[in-house]
């Protein structure tokens, strides 16, 4: 693939752990039975310390309830009920002035919006009783998962919102996020702005892995710069080398594919085949066999153009020699 790992996710804000609240599994990853049962049960306790909190008009310790509710039926792929949970969480923050709570549960609509909308889950609010979230066939084109315009335009909206309450990491990641939402649409001058104002933060920060997200989905949202070859290169080059910086070998390998493709589709074959050997390289120290398989049909199709240009140009100057009186 030609996508850069983790780079056109919606990206989550992480809390920390003196919080106590419940641990973030990654979006799309699915839980062990073991831990389903378990995350089933924490939301059974949950849901009694809500009613608790209620009834005892403990407002803010209802509201982190509630964003705990949220979490783990993130963590099953209940996404519609995650929201609604960090909707009564919203409601609570604003009833209290938390500016601060406002905005996460804004961005934790926002993502969930996102991840239905861009099709990046398949999952249905279907359960077998143990939590075991089920495939949507109805979520799955021909062509891969089907975008929801209706639910990325939420998702947008959200995330604005969140970016106007929040402070210099919080206007980051909802930047970022609308990027990728707005490249998801298809609107690509306000994904490339959006995106800009991400890179813009992310240096503020003077954030590495801020910049290498920004710079990344900048390079690999489709049709990003496709008539400007050169300012992708740059994009691609700079994400290399924070790559780099980072020891993220694996996204190291995809980029390096990436400027493969563009010299090959510009006929800078030798160019083309140094890229694709490069990524080889990277994809097999990471033990990524499909990005190395990937890599090597790249360099066979590269390494037979350039030998066919080098063919065409000896018939061609066999044939002006001859022609010669």
């Amino acid at each position: 693939s030609e996508k850069g790992p983790g780079v056109l996710h919606p990206q989550r804000i992480e809390l920390p752990g003196f919080l106590n609240t419940p641990p973030r599994c990654p979006d799309n990853e699915v839980l062990r039975a073991d831990e389903k049962t378990q995350t089933l049960q924490r939301i059974q306790d949950l849901q009694l310390l809500v009613f608790a909190c209620r009834r005892a008009k403990k407002q803010r310790e209802e509201g982190r309830a509630h964003f705990g509710l949220g979490v783990l039926r993130d963590n099953l792929g209940l996404y519609q009920k995650a929201i609604n949970s960090y909707g009564d969480f919203l409601k609570i923050c604003q009833e209290c002035s938390d500016t601060q709570g406002s905005a996460l549960a804004y961005h934790c609509i926002a993502v969930d919006y996102q991840l239905m909308g861009g099709g990046i889950t398949s999952a249905s609010e279907a359960s077998d009783g143990v939590g075991q979230v089920k495939p949507n066939p109805n979520d799955q084109g021909p062509a891969g998962p089907v975008v929801k315009p209706d639910l990325l335009r939420k998702a947008i909206t959200y995330h604005n919102k969140h970016r106007e309450c929040a402070d210099s990491v919080g206007k980051f990641v909802a930047h970022l996020n609308m990027g990728l939402a707005y490249a998801k649409l298809g609107e690509k001058e306000s994904a490339v702005v959006n995106h800009q104002y991400a890179l813009r933060y992310a240096l503020q920060l003077r954030s590495l892995e801020g910049q290498s997200l920004a710079i990344g989905s900048l390079s690999f949202s489709a049709g990003m710069y496709e008539n400007d070859p050169d300012k992708m290169r740059k994009l691609i080059e700079r994400y290399i080398e924070l790559c780099g910086a980072l020891k993220q070998t694996r996204n190291q390998a995809s980029a390096l594919m990436k400027l493969g493709v563009l010299a090959s589709e510009h006929g800078q074959s030798e160019e083309s085949i140094q890229y694709f050997q490069q990524a080889i390289e990277c994809a097999r120290a990471q033990g990524d066999r499909e990005a190395e398989k990937d890599c090597t049909v790249r360099l066979g199709i590269a390494a037979g153009q350039a030998k066919m240009a080098d063919h065409l140009s000896g018939i061609l100057q066999r044939s002006v020699i001859r022609t010669e009186p």
